[in-house]
């Protein structure tokens, strides 16, 4: 690596198609090629983890959801029913959080 060239490199194959359309990207975002192609990628990465973060919500919502479907068949009281959908949210949360 040159003193100017700090970063490691890589070298790419792929189409010609795709090549032209990463171009075209960085031409709308006057951006260079190498700064579209980062940018798409750190996306990806935080698209990633926001779709699973969105998707464990709504899997939490759904069981809290049944649970409290569950227990107001079983004719129990709804201060009963909040009380135990919320201390499960809240666990799930708590288990997300761990290391």
């Amino acid at each position: 690596m040159s003193e100017n060239q700090k970063d490691p490199q890589y070298k790419l194959r792929w189409s010609e198609e795709l090549r032209d359309k990463v171009v075209e990207s960085a031409k709308e975002r006057s951006r260079s090629i190498n700064a579209e192609i980062c940018k798409r990628l750190e996306e990806s990465f935080e698209q990633n983890q926001n779709s699973f973060d969105q998707g464990y919500e709504t899997a939490l919502n759904h069981a809290a959801l049944a649970i409290a479907k569950v227990l107001s068949k079983k004719n129990v009281e709804w201060p009963e029913i909040q009380k135990t959908a919320l201390f499960m949210l809240e666990e799930a949360k708590n288990i997300k959080k761990a290391p």
